[in-house]
């Protein structure tokens, strides 16, 4: 049995009439009877009692009727909604992005996407890169934005942007300062896990310096703007992503601290997906939107 064999039953009781059936169906009338013969041995009960001048259902045909059109009703609404989804009309999509690109990059693009695709929810959840990297691993999240590659063999790892890590301090500290006397100053980290975090702890494993030994940590914090907030109220000098604090230097609210010895951190963003998960069309409109707006940062 298929829907065919319910749309051309329906279509028999709604006319009265395999010939006339046959006709609005396209369907020879051979087709038509041998459809509903096949259905009547599908269930092993007689549906329509037939004669040369009348069409009607047996009691079994008349039960049947009622589900044949509700069948046919939802069918209808999949076949629709899958064509909307397929035409990025409706559907849902789950992000996660760390702090950096979750607060100063997603929520742009978001609204490109959301402008171009009204029909679309999109859910938001910000973390550390670790946390994302489990999530889009887990199949929790469709597609996630971190700031640090891992060797993961079960993701795919594209290149998103590269960002620049820097030193900053309370406005009224020195303007810069030697590397061995980085220790006399107090410093806010970030959490283990997030890929600030680890482009950092990199950095000082280069340069021979042990965090426990030779920094002195005040703060170890998991949010952004906690630390901005920190340094521009003299708690201590921390490192944090360029982009994040180019506003409060232009303001003068705090200031880049230059340590002799310590250049500037590179790092790159990726986007990740689940290898062996299948990307909605949804999924990948995000994706080409983030595509372009990485286009339009170059130029």
């Amino acid at each position: 049995m298929d829907f065919r064999h319910l749309e051309t039953f329906v279509k028999i009781t709604e006319l009265k009439s395999f010939s006339r059936a046959s006709e609005e169906l396209f369907l020879t009338q051979p087709t038509v009877s041998k459809q509903i013969i096949d259905l009547e041995s599908y269930f092993s009960i007689k549906l329509i009692d037939r004669t040369k001048r009348n069409v009607s259902l047996t009691r079994a045909g008349e039960l049947l009727l009622d589900y044949a059109k509700d069948l046919l009703s939802l069918k209808k609404d999949m076949t629709e909604a899958i064509d909307a989804f397929k035409g990025l009309k409706i559907g849902n999509i789950l992000v996660g992005a760390s702090s950096i690109p979750g607060i100063y990059i997603i929520p742009q693009v978001l609204n490109e996407f959301r402008q171009k695709y009204e029909g679309i929810n999109i859910k938001l959840m910000i973390s550390d890169s670790k946390e994302i990297i489990r999530s889009t691993e887990q199949g929790e999240i469709d597609i996630g934005f971190v700031g640090t590659r891992s060797e993961n063999k079960k993701l795919n790892f594209k290149r998103f942007f590269d960002d620049t890590i820097i030193i900053v301090a309370p406005k009224d500290f020195p303007d810069s300062i030697s590397l061995k006397d980085i220790k006399n100053y107090p410093i806010i980290i970030r959490e283990a896990g997030s890929g600030t975090r680890n482009c950092f702890d990199s950095a000082l494993k280069r340069l021979h310096i042990d965090m426990k030994k030779n920094l002195n940590v005040v703060a170890e914090l998991t949010d952004t703007e906690a630390i901005k907030e920190a340094v521009r109220y003299g708690l201590g000098i921390a490192y944090i992503s360029k982009m994040a604090v180019e506003n409060e230097i232009n303001r003068g609210s705090m200031k880049t601290l230059k340590i002799e010895g310590f250049s500037e951190l590179k790092r790159t963003f990726f986007i990740i997906t689940k290898k062996d998960k299948s990307i909605s069309p949804h999924a990948k409109a995000l994706i080409d939107i983030v595509d372009s707006w990485r286009k339009n940062e170059k130029t």
